[in-house]
Formats: C-alpha cells, structure tokens, sequence
C-alpha cells in the first residue's frame, strides 16, 4: 500500500552564514568554516526543494550571513554598512531560484550583527516572513489544516538585542555580566562598549565557564518573559483545538539536543522554554522543535515525542 500524503511540506535552511572569505576553522579550531562553498551548497538546497510543487513554505532559520560582513577582525573595524547589503544581496539572488516564494526567517546572532531590527523588517519583507503584521519577530502561523508553525525570537533578551549600530542592550549585558565573570570584567576595562559594540573577537567567551554554564555568552540570547506567556497561551490554544505544532528556534532549547552537552548553543533560559513546551497539558502536541546555531546538527526525542532538531550548516559541507 502507498504510504499517505503528508498534510504539508517545507525546506529547511540553516546558518547559510555567507562571507566572501577564505575557509577558516572556527575560533575553537575544531571545523573548517566553507564560507563561499555555503553559498553552492544553498543553490543545491534549493534545487532540491524546487522538485516538489507543493511547499508550504522555506525556512531559514538564523545566521543568513556572517559577522565578517560587518567587522573587520584583523583590523579591529567596522566595514561600511553596504558591504553587509551586498553580500545580503549575493543569498538573496540564490535563495531567489526557490520555486516557492513564502519564506520563513527567524533572527540569528549574526543578522544583528549586520542589521538593525528595523533594516530586517525593511530589507527582508519583500522576501521572506521576519515577522508578523503587528512587526513582531515571534508570531505563529496555520500552514495547513491541522497544524501550527510558531516561530521563537531567540533573540528578544540579547546583548545585540536592538541590532547593529544601536548600542548594546544595558539590561541584557547586566543580566549577561550576573551569570559570567568574563563580561563583567570586560565591561570593566572596557566601558565604552556598550558604543562600540565589540563584546567579541578577543571576549574570553568560556574562560571559566563549565557544561551548560557555556550557554551564558554574548552570541546566544535568551525568550522575554512576555514571549515565555504568549508561547504558553499559543500552546493551550492548539491542544484546545487539537492542533499539532512545530517551533522554529535559531537557539538550542533542549541539552540533549546539544553537541557533547555543552551548554554554548543553548538558549539563556532554556530551562524556562522547555518547561512552557514540555509541560504535560499538551507537550503530545508539539511534534518538533527545530533550531540552528550548532553547525554540526543534533537531535534528542523527548519522552512527550517531541523531536529536537538542529540543522547542519552548508558550510561545513566539504565542496562537491
């Protein structure tokens, strides 16, 4: 017998996080970071999803393209803001063969190292789903009878809160600073950053920090506490009306689902997050939750039968 037609279908991308650069390992020496080969490997995404004509949607879920594109590591710069428009411009011309153009995007570190929020709104509406009608960057959506998308603002407590060139978020570094000794020095011998934005490069990300205590670092984020309530609210509602749900996050929700249990992918609050999704009222519910940020993928099932999910990035993907 033929097996049923699934209710919807759609692509998933990750951490495209393109740059015009030379290969290079990651600040911990442990992967080879493909940065132009990422783009070839999106192409053929692409290519892929197009075979089917029934897409609901694509997904991107964060780090669309690289810190690089905005700061010049070697020379402790800025790079004009075009540059990031360009090579914005540069996925959005390859991401722009998708036969099915709704597209879902949720925000990454990297796009607020390159963007303000508002120039997200602005640059990718003509694209992509950023965000719903009322401008908010987490929002759910009903792709087919039956089912619920809700896509997460990873973001929405993070030391880049606001977007580059908009300052750091004071509140979010304080909280950051509690949980981290290395901030707190940092802010210390270095007062101006909060202008300056530059809590990266030479930041002792980890000095110190140990298992999911890695989590609390400049490039992850944490759900506010609004946020936290509305995904309750969503939650009851979609067992109320027996729908099935899916959650985009570009942050780890789940230990389990991280690379060795290291805490460096995980949401700040976490802990927070998997309580709202794993309580028992409807945590049969939530058939996956599906982040990015950890290049080397992951996957954990809950007891409930919740699959957590991290995507693979393209550029790890050896050429070919």
């Amino acid at each position: 017998s033929s097996s049923p037609s699934p209710d919807f279908r759609f692509g998933l991308l990750a951490d495209i996080q393109y740059t015009d650069t030379d290969d290079r390992t990651n600040f911990t020496g442990t992967q080879v970071r493909r940065y132009r080969n990422s783009l070839a490997v999106a192409s053929d995404a692409i290519a892929f999803f197009n075979r089917y004509d029934d897409l609901s949607f694509v997904l991107h879920n964060g780090d669309i393209i690289d810190h690089q594109c905005a700061f010049d590591f070697e020379t402790d710069a800025f790079k004009p803001k075009r540059v990031s428009y360009d090579h914005l411009g540069e996925v959005m011309r390859v991401l722009d063969d998708s036969a099915c153009k709704e597209w879902v995007f949720t925000v990454g570190n990297h796009e607020l190292y390159n963007f303000t929020r508002d120039e997200l709104r602005r640059v990718l509406s003509s694209h992509w789903s950023p965000y719903d009608r009322t401008g908010s960057f987490y929002y759910a959506m009903r792709p087919a009878r039956g089912w619920k998308v809700i896509v997460l603002d990873a973001y929405d407590v993070s030391v880049y809160g606001n977007g580059r060139g908009e300052g750091l978020d004071r509140a979010a570094v304080e909280l950051l600073c509690e949980h981290n000794p290395n901030c707190a020095r940092w802010v210390e011998d270095n007062p101006d950053v909060f202008e300056t934005e530059r809590m990266s490069g030479t930041f002792p990300y980890f000095q110190g920090l140990e298992g999911l205590g890695t989590r609390r670092v400049p490039f992850n984020g944490a759900v506010s506490e609004a946020q936290l309530r509305w995904l309750r609210e969503e939650l009851i509602a979609a067992k109320a009306s027996e729908e099935r749900v899916v959650v985009f996050s570009h942050l780890l929700v789940h230990p389990a689902s991280t690379a060795k249990g290291s805490g460096r992918t995980l949401l700040w609050n976490y802990d927070a997050v998997l309580a709202v999704l794993e309580d028992d009222a409807y945590a049969a519910n939530v058939s996956a939750v599906v982040s990015g940020h950890q290049h080397e993928g992951g996957l954990h099932t809950s007891e409930a039968g919740t699959h957590y999910v991290v995507m693979e990035s393209p550029m790890l993907a050896t050429p070919g």
